[in-house]
């Protein structure tokens, strides 16, 4: 199991963009809803990180600390837990 935290921002088009910031740019998706956004957080995760698996790529380790990443006052963290 592994955790990482992602960045939801909601866009002018009231969709909610998900960034994850020790993965950027390669991991990132969005959602019309905030729960759309939440679970294609958790696909766009695990397919980054089997992907990376499979070819053998490093991964960047997972920031656990929140106060470590600067993000603008209007978007919001959450850490999503995937099971490889």
């Amino acid at each position: 199991m592994v955790k990482y935290l992602a960045q939801f921002h909601k866009n002018s088009n009231n969709q909610y963009e998900v960034y994850f910031p020790d993965l950027e740019p390669y991991a990132a998706t969005y959602g019309n809803t905030f729960e759309e956004a939440l679970q294609s957080a958790h696909d766009s995760l695990t397919g980054y990180l089997l992907t990376q698996k499979d070819f053998h790529e490093k991964v960047p380790s997972p920031t656990h600390n929140i106060e470590k990443i600067n993000i603008p006052s209007s978007d919001f963290l959450v850490s999503i837990q995937v099971e490889l």
